[in-house]
């Protein structure tokens, strides 16, 4: 009785962290249109079972399901999964992975070769991936990077479309944004303001030697009718005519007026910045070319032929439909 209820205790706590780890790590990232096609027109043949040297479509290995798949969008790749890993660019960190980059694992040998490939089906929050290959064991099926087996055995990964790359470019440039916001935001912290201004101005600077003279002169002669200016380094100087001294509180209301209007000096700066403003830029399109759709085409082997992308192809044709039908007629502009 009692091992019953510890059973069911602990299958109670694996299942429930199970899903708090599930739904921790899940991306919510947007594909583009040609990672989406890939990774749906691949997830129909989920289950199809394993064959060796099998290309599909009812029985696949692994570098058959890969090349089975990219065919369809206008790729031809190598029949083996060493010879994929060779045929693409490689991508040596984890987190520089996109969705529908071919990922290499080593085979059970553990010689540091390439015996297993798949397609990246979404990237992870804590910077793994889940992936759509063909298994030994279970055919077609999505895996984790993070479970024993792949993650002991993962290799690289590896590039076949160029759009991945600026996707790559913009999650990097996103980055140094954030950095460099952090920086503006640092230095603004230490910046110059009005009440530092302040401080500054109520520090008095040593007195010049010249300045010295003048107020020696100035103490002999009180009464002298003459009006001197001299200018030093870092100010000018009045000596005027006294004819009847002040007293302590016109000495002290007089001494705050000049502090002021000092503090006011300080404060008032002329603004000679300015922002220079972007330049106009006329889009316009260019003359429109009309192609008819013929069978087996798909709109990647289209967007190949004109040197155009998927996405382009969608918004010239707003009509197309889900399936692309032969005979069809699309507008193509270069």
């Amino acid at each position: 009785m009692y091992k019953k209820i510890a059973l069911l205790l602990l299958l109670a706590v694996v299942i429930a962290s199970c899903g708090a780890r599930k739904t921790a790590v899940t991306s919510t990232k947007k594909l583009t249109g040609t990672q989406q096609d890939i990774i749906d027109y691949g997830m129909k043949y989920l289950n199809k079972p394993y064959r060796y040297a099998g290309k599909g479509p009812n029985a696949f290995d692994c570098s058959g399901f890969t090349s089975f798949v990219f065919k369809e969008f206008g790729f031809n790749l190598s029949t083996s999964s060493a010879g994929q890993d060779k045929q693409v660019p490689s991508i040596r960190k984890k987190e520089d992975l996109q969705v529908g980059d071919l990922v290499f694992f080593e085979g059970r040998a553990h010689n540091g070769r390439v015996g297993h490939v798949g397609i990246v089906k979404e990237i992870l929050s804590n910077g793994e991936f889940r992936f759509l290959h063909a298994s030994t064991s279970n055919g077609v099926i999505v895996s984790r990077s993070t479970e024993p087996y792949y993650s002991s055995r993962y290799l690289r990964g590896g590039r076949i479309l160029q759009e991945n790359n600026q996707i790559a470019m913009a999650n990097k440039t996103s980055e140094n944004d954030n950095s460099k916001q952090k920086r503006v935001s640092d230095k603004r912290k230490n910046a110059f303001t009005p009440a530092k201004a302040k401080e500054q101005v109520l520090i008095k600077a040593p007195k010049t030697q010249t300045e010295k003279e003048i107020e020696v002169a100035v103490a002999q002669n009180p009464n002298t009718p003459e009006l001197k200016e001299v200018e030093s380094d870092s100010l000018i100087i009045h000596s005027r005519p006294v004819t009847q001294p002040l007293s302590d509180s016109a000495q002290n209301k007089q001494d705050k007026n000049g502090i002021s209007q000092l503090v006011a000096q300080a404060m008032t700066r002329p603004d000679t910045t300015s922002i220079p403003k972007p330049e106009e830029t006329n889009v316009t399109l260019k003359d429109s070319i009309s192609h008819q759709v013929e069978p087996g085409e798909t709109l990647y082997s289209i967007s190949r032929k004109y040197n155009c992308s998927v996405v382009q192809l969608k918004e010239w044709n707003p009509q197309l439909g889900t399936v692309l039908k032969s005979g069809d007629l699309l507008k193509i502009y270069k």
